[in-house]
């Protein structure tokens, strides 16, 4: 990877569209309970977020780009209710920058950093040390796909496995895919973590993903990514249409 300047990759970072933050529910299964959310990119341009992470690669700024796209969405999240938790996405050796410890030292309610499930060059074990330094969870995304393995998972000991939801989906019928989530279950109940299942779509995946010894859930059954400012109204949309309540109100 190209290793940019600051001031270089300002320049080139201003080569990208617009970038907004939304905010997608993370559901607590047992008690039907928002407890937080993920926040996540949409670029004005409509091109999906990894496309621009990859080029950015490429360009020797993902770092910085992964950054700026924190910074937007602590910026963005006042308007979440306190009691609520808020996820921001990052590649490990971004975790491991020091401009994250100033991003982060503000936040007064509960946080995790979702680690990117691609490879990675940094130090697993610096990483875990890293995020525990800072204050808040630890969490492996897109477990099942690309790097995100039972290997990472025992490395890097996380607070929360989120369950790839392509992997997910092929569990209704494909029982290999079935004991492939078995396995990763396994390696975090080994690891002292929770699990989260990515991409229930309905009731059924509820019910699913439940059987599945999963603690939490996301997906647009439980809510679609939404602008901070239309965050209660999502919540009271939940109450309303499938009885779910949120943390602290």
């Amino acid at each position: 990877m190209i290793n940019r300047g600051r001031a270089e990759a300002a320049r080139l970072l201003d080569d990208f569209p617009p970038a907004t933050i939304v905010f997608q529910p993370i559901v607590a299964l047992a008690p039907w309970q928002v407890i937080g959310f993920e926040a996540l990119a949409r670029f004005s341009d409509g091109v999906a977020p990894p496309q621009h992470l990859a080029r950015a690669e490429q360009l020797g700024i993902r770092e910085e780009l992964e950054l700026l796209l924190i910074e937007r969405a602590i910026e963005s999240m006042d308007a979440i209710p306190e009691p609520l938790s808020v996820t921001f996405n990052a590649s490990g050796v971004t975790i491991l920058r020091p401009e994250l410890s100033d991003l982060m030292s503000g936040i007064t309610r509960a946080w995790g950093l979702e680690i990117y499930e691609g490879a990675t060059a940094a130090d697993l074990t610096a990483v875990r040390a890293r995020v525990t330094q800072l204050g808040g969870q630890l969490l492996i995304d897109d477990a099942g796909a690309v790097c995100a393995d039972e290997n990472r998972i025992t490395a890097l000991r996380p607070d929360v496995v989120k369950i790839d939801r392509a992997l997910f989906w092929q569990v209704a019928e494909d029982d290999a895919a079935k004991e492939r989530v078995a396995s990763l279950v396994a390696a975090a109940r080994d690891a002292g973590a929770s699990v989260l299942v990515e991409g229930v779509s309905d009731a059924e995946q509820v019910e699913r993903a439940t059987a599945l010894g999963s603690d939490y859930a996301q997906g647009f059954y439980l809510g679609l990514p939404t602008p901070a400012a239309e965050v209660r109204t999502l919540l009271d949309d939940l109450q309303r249409g499938i009885g779910m309540d949120a943390a602290g109100l």
